[in-house]
């Protein structure tokens, strides 16, 4: 995505772009749901959405479903886009708590085209109508996270991006300015650079293990550090929303791609064993299973900077 973007909004002429990667690095590739800034994102590169959908297995996402989260049973949607029009400058949402309270009105999502549509399984790309509600849908996608990577690598390279297949082993820092000046590559000639951005994800090759930023652990607020995933066959009809189930140990994903469908659990490992997971995953799958479960890791927070060393 930062290769991708780099090469659309910097000239060739001043810039040149590498791409450091290694096929022997997989990607998490679980099936991935996005929210509506990816819309955004891809409208900035030109890419056009069937296109997108087409090279990445894809769905149309137009919310998310939340099943058990307040009591057994219980059920509400979280869709993108707006509700109904404010009056007299009060916004709608006010307008609906006061008039649910005295039982004058239906459940929030009556008032969403993007629920409507989500329930009914439809989906309609925005209208360019004046005051209507066909021009304030909203939407997002759902799609293979290893296709959209192979797909914005061909978009890269297109667009003058070179690709280097290897691993980095180490880097060097400058003992002047503390900057990284040389990553040193396994089996490939050192590349050396002004500007890095770091895409390793939990490992931090760069920002953590190189310059040591410092990671702020958020595990006091969310505890769950561990999740299964593991593919299923695709939905008959398949669904235009995420759907998030609650348990009794964790949460449930279920995104509907157009070969498959992703599931995972996402739980805290302090509070149930890994083999309960699995079993609340198996056993609460819409579609038959396809290969086995993968184990998940992870610690919840944020790099306690997100830039570093960059002047």
């Amino acid at each position: 995505m930062a290769a991708a973007a780099l090469s659309k909004v910097l000239s060739r002429n001043h810039y040149s772009i590498v791409l450091i990667e290694s096929a022997e690095i997989g990607t998490i590739g679980v099936g991935e749901a996005t929210i509506p800034p990816i819309a955004t994102f891809n409208k900035l590169l030109g890419i056009d959405a069937k296109e997108l959908l087409r090279e990445t297995k894809g769905t149309m996402k137009l919310g998310i479903e939340f099943l058990n989260w307040a009591n057994q049973g219980d059920s509400y949607y979280h869709p993108f886009g707006s509700y109904g029009p404010d009056s007299h400058n009060v916004p709608f949402h006010q307008l609906w708590r006061k008039a649910y309270s005295k039982s004058l009105a239906g459940r929030l999502e009556n008032y969403s085209l993007n629920a409507q549509m989500a329930i009914h399984k439809k989906f309609l790309e925005p209208q360019n109508i004046p005051n209507s509600p066909l021009a304030t849908i909203n939407y997002a996608f759902h799609f293979d996270a290893s296709l959209y990577a192979q797909y914005l690598r061909g978009y890269s390279e297109r667009r003058g991006v070179r690709r280097v297949e290897a691993k980095i082993s180490s880097a060097t820092v400058d003992g002047e300015s503390g900057n990284i000046t040389t990553l040193h590559l396994d089996g490939h000639p050192d590349i050396q650079a002004d500007f890095f951005i770091d895409c390793s994800g939990f490992r931090g090759l760069l920002i953590e293990q190189t310059l040591k930023t410092g990671y702020e652990d958020w595990s006091k607020y969310l505890p769950c550090n561990s999740a299964k995933a593991i593919p299923s066959e695709r939905q008959t009809q398949i669904a235009s929303h995420t759907q998030a189930t609650a348990h009794g140990f964790g949460w449930q994903w279920r995104i509907p791609l157009q070969h498959r469908t992703g599931n995972g659990l996402v739980y805290s490992n302090a509070f149930c064993s890994d083999e309960v997971a699995e079993d609340i995953l198996l056993s609460n799958l819409d579609t038959k299973s396809l290969g086995e479960t993968r184990q998940l890791r992870f610690t919840s927070g944020k790099r306690k900077r997100s830039g570093i060393k960059i002047v």
